[in-house]
């Protein structure tokens, strides 16, 4: 059994590749995805249905990543090629709705895009 990239990807991409189609399906302006939240890196997107939302802006932001899931079961954590580690949790602590981490503190190149955690609310 070899090394597989989440959602079937035939290599393993980097952040700046997804980028473009998840940025057509949601909210993307000044490096940011969704509207302003409690601070100025946590955003928010509003959604009728804020777990299949959150499941599809993970899969689509995380594709051609190496996915694990998190130690504890509350979440899985995808590792792009150029070093940015992207998290989903289903529910947060915070609100309990889905939440998505982008972290780009390792990344050799992510573009435009800023450092930020997105919750996906009801609305």
């Amino acid at each position: 059994m070899g090394l597989t990239f989440k959602g079937g990807a035939k290599r393993h991409f980097a952040i700046t590749e997804n980028i473009p189609e998840v940025a057509s399906s949601y909210p993307y302006k000044e490096g940011y995805f969704g509207e302003p939240g409690t601070s100025s890196k946590v955003r928010v997107i509003l959604s009728n249905d804020p777990a299949a939302t959150g499941k599809d802006f993970y899969d689509k932001i995380a594709h051609g990543g190496i996915e694990q899931a998190m130690p504890n079961g509350k979440g899985f954590v995808t590792k792009m090629s150029d070093g940015t580690i992207i998290s989903f949790r289903p529910t947060t602590k915070s609100d309990n709705n889905p939440g998505v981490d982008i972290n780009i503190e390792k990344s050799a190149d992510h573009g435009s895009l800023k450092q930020q955690k997105i919750h996906f609310e009801k609305g």
